[in-house]
């Protein structure tokens, strides 16, 4: 399995870079901080992109927008901050596939990403 994680922020790239390779130990784990920059990467590649909502320069929902344009069919799971009443439904009626919530629950994350691959 080929895991993708998109966070601006540093430590939490380094937080769920760590808990995807305990929870998924066979699996190979890609992080990136910009969400532009995944859009130059062989998306057939992965099995599942994790992104945070609010990053500078493109956001979660624009990063979404352009992998659905580019014909990526895999899941596509929204990881934020964003905890008041309404974000888990606003994330999936924008298309995403699933919705974690920060912090992270490692329970929760695995569960969570193991119902789609």
């Amino acid at each position: 399995m080929k895991i993708l994680f998109v966070d601006d922020n540093e430590l939490n790239r380094m937080v769920m870079e760590d808990m995807l390779e305990i929870v998924f130990e066979d699996a190979i784990v890609e992080v990136y901080d910009r969400a532009k920059n995944v859009l130059e990467l062989n998306l057939d590649s992965y099995d599942i992109i994790l992104s945070d909502i609010d990053m500078p320069e493109m956001d979660g929902f624009t990063l979404y927008n352009e992998l659905r344009k580019n014909d990526f069919n895999k899941p596509i799971i929204a990881v934020t901050a964003l905890a008041v009443s309404g974000d888990k439904e606003k994330m999936l009626m924008h298309g995403f596939t699933d919705y974690i919530s920060k912090p992270i629950d490692m329970t929760h994350l695995k569960e969570t990403i193991q119902k789609y691959i």
